[in-house]
């Protein structure tokens, strides 16, 4: 098999050449470092997935540049601090 086999090729880049996560714990640095208790990085992602799938579930058509600050708001409240 070669290359100019194939007349398309795609790769799946989200998540192995984009690091997502540590963009999300880094982006979320300044709500998890008001929290009482630290928090580990799969502490604060397992959340994130938590409160994201669920909100996916109740509102499916909504954007998900919409649904990212619902997400932060209930991982505020999980973790008791003010917004």
């Amino acid at each position: 098999m070669k290359l100019t086999d194939f007349k398309a090729l795609t790769f799946d880049c989200y998540g192995t050449l984009i690091d997502w996560e540590s963009g999300m714990v880094e982006g979320l640095k300044p709500l998890t470092d008001r929290v009482g208790t630290a928090l580990t990085r799969d502490q604060i992602l397992e959340a994130h997935a938590r409160h994201e799938s669920s909100q996916q579930t109740w509102t499916p058509a909504k954007r998900y540049f919409e649904l990212l600050p619902i997400v932060y708001k209930r991982l505020a409240e999980e973790w008791d601090v003010v917004v």
